[in-house]
């Protein structure tokens, strides 16, 4: 008898989510076919009245203590916009490709791009890391947290943290952290087969259910094209600013900003180099919708 043969699944239904923007999701939905949204949020209400009964014991309730217990309705409530969450993605994602809306790849290589145009929704899998750069001004921004507070073996006083505050408040402005905006992270994206154009992500840290520090293995991604960045040209991997459309004067001043960081990021093992600020064309740049395992 054969050992090791693994039987491949022949389709894949469960996904483990690393990011889901359900806002978009629930708004196509409800232009393409409302009533599934209507069918969905019937579903999930009449699951909260029969699996939710006061007969049914939730042990995190029970267990919390102090500021951490939650009353069972707020669990309750929870884990009904969870399921609502998830399962309107599943009928959009259905729906879109029983209408055939959604552009898939054969492979990828150096024509990948070839018909691929602003406004698309399609899917690829992919490798996603945060690129060398947004690592080590992340890992700047958790030391400086840190160095902030006192009783930890990272803790700075005086002089000392008023320069480490000052270095991430330059950071935050750097990676488009303003007070009270959303954190958009810059994903680089490998899609799987030969070398081919780049793909860059800007997802909303509002929208992640997983972490950062979970990015790596192979990522199914479904998503729509913001723009295609042609053979020659440069588009920045962090926005300075949200309220114009990338320019020359930008792309220089990111540059020169990311220059900065260089030396500092190689004495801790990190190696960036300032052409990270940009990535040039033939590249893909997309919102993405659903990032999952």
């Amino acid at each position: 008898m054969a050992m090791g043969v693994y039987k491949v699944p022949k389709e894949r239904l469960h996904r483990d989510f690393f990011y889901l923007d359900d806002e978009v999701v629930i708004n196509s939905l409800s232009v393409l076919k409302s009533g599934k949204i209507d069918e969905i949020v019937s579903r999930v209400t009449t699951a909260r009245e029969g699996g939710f009964s006061g007969e049914l014991k939730i042990p995190a309730v029970d267990a919390g203590v102090g500021g951490n217990k939650k009353s069972s309705s707020e669990v309750e409530e929870e884990m009904v916009r969870t399921r609502t969450r998830f399962s309107v993605f599943d009928a959009w994602y259905r729906l879109m490709y029983e209408k055939k809306a959604m552009g898939t790849f054969a492979g990828w290589g150096p024509e990948a791009l070839d018909g691929v145009s602003p406004g698309d929704t399609l899917e690829f899998r992919c490798e996603l890391s945060l690129g060398p750069l947004q690592t080590v001004l992340r890992l700047y921004l958790w030391f400086a947290g840190r160095a902030s507070q006192d009783g930890n073996m990272l803790s700075q006083r005086g002089e000392q943290r008023k320069v480490t505050k000052a270095a991430a408040s330059n950071i935050r402005e750097l990676l488009g952290v303003m007070s009270g905006g959303d954190d958009d992270v810059p994903l680089l994206a490998t899609p799987l087969g030969g070398p081919g154009p780049a793909v860059l992500l800007s997802a909303t840290r509002g929208w992640m259910i997983g972490r950062l520090g979970e990015l790596g293995g192979e990522f199914g991604v479904v998503a729509q094209v913001v723009r295609i960045v042609h053979e020659g040209s440069e588009y920045p991997v962090m926005k300075l600013t949200k309220d114009v459309s990338p320019t020359p004067l930008e792309i220089a001043t990111l540059k020169n900003a990311v220059s900065n960081f260089v030396e500092p990021a190689r004495s801790v093992g990190v190696m960036v180099e300032e052409s990270e600020s940009v990535i040039c064309g033939p590249a893909m740049i997309v919102k993405p919708i659903a990032i999952y395992r």
